[in-house]
């Protein structure tokens, strides 16, 4: 008998095959769960809207009202519900609707991986793969340390130094605008995604703790541990060894193509993304 997380999935999305299909898999193996397994939670979770705490109770205890979060009584979870602009000061800062806006058309997906495992050259390699399937694509990363695009001695620099919150660079061949935080906290990742102009595909790198579904990159020369146990958003892993050990589906990491197709098949809108987004930085 299917537990009821599992039946209020199915019936989200309008039945067995409709859930099947937006998981990639065949309708017998989905007919054959009783409960969502741990390998599919994230991906359910985001299809269907039923937050993983409905899914696996026996995993994600009780759920958790969004109101006791922001006044700071709730328990703790391994991953919050985003209360982005609910609970700092808005600013600039885009708050949740600017997000939902967006979910029709841009899909999001991450990549996780430790320090040198080859994310940024993965990525550089995908990108020109997506867009000649017809892929329009934008990049997100997060950088653990500062970092500056401008140059001192530019009149955009003694702007920044004299005190402006926001500079903006205009060329006919680009444009950018450079926001200075002046002790503000740091943007999580919704409200950053919603800056962004719309595309097909927002791919991130870092944010690993955020909870948008996430390729591991593991590369074997590393000698580091794989991440995917103790994560549960991450949906695949791409290594450069065969891993039999993975509980999660595993592709080549130089056959682009297939990380490719991987990604696509993988990435969710990016309203679904926000609905059950972690608000710890990676």
């Amino acid at each position: 008998m299917r537990d009821a997380g599992l039946c209020e999935a199915i019936r989200a999305v309008g039945g067995i095959g409709k859930l099947a299909r937006r998981l990639g898999i065949s309708q017998p193996s989905v007919s054959n769960w009783t409960h969502v397994p741990t390998d599919r939670i994230a991906a359910v979770e985001a299809i269907s809207g039923v937050p993983r705490s409905a899914l696996r109770p026996d995993l994600f205890g009780k759920r958790t009202d969004l109101r006791d979060e922001a006044h700071g009584t709730a328990p703790p979870m391994k991953h919050k519900v985003l209360a982005a602009g609910l609970t700092k000061s808005r600013g600039t800062k885009p708050d949740e609707s600017d997000v939902v806006k967006q979910s029709a058309s841009m899909r999001i997906v991450g990549l996780a991986g430790w320090s040198g495992s080859g994310k940024t050259t993965l990525i550089k390699k995908l990108i020109p793969c997506l867009i000649a399937r017809g892929v329009k694509v934008s990049t997100l990363k997060h950088a653990h340390h500062g970092f500056d695009l401008d140059q001192p001695g530019k009149d955009s620099f003694f702007h920044r130094a004299a005190g402006a919150t926001e500079v903006i660079i205009s060329s006919a061949k680009r444009w950018a605008i450079l926001h200075e935080l002046r002790e503000e906290a740091e943007w999580d990742l919704p409200a950053l995604v919603a800056k962004m102009s719309p595309v097909d595909l927002v791919l991130v790198e870092g944010f690993k703790r955020d909870a948008i579904p996430k390729l591991e990159i593991y590369r074997a020369a590393n000698d580091k541990s794989l991440i995917h146990p103790d994560d549960s958003y991450i949906v695949a892993i791409a290594s450069d060894v065969p891993l039999p050990q993975a509980t999660i589906p595993v592709v080549d990491l130089n056959d682009i193509e297939a990380v490719a197709d991987l990604l696509l098949k993988r990435a969710v809108p990016v309203g679904a993304a926000y609905a059950i987004a972690g608000s710890r930085r990676g």
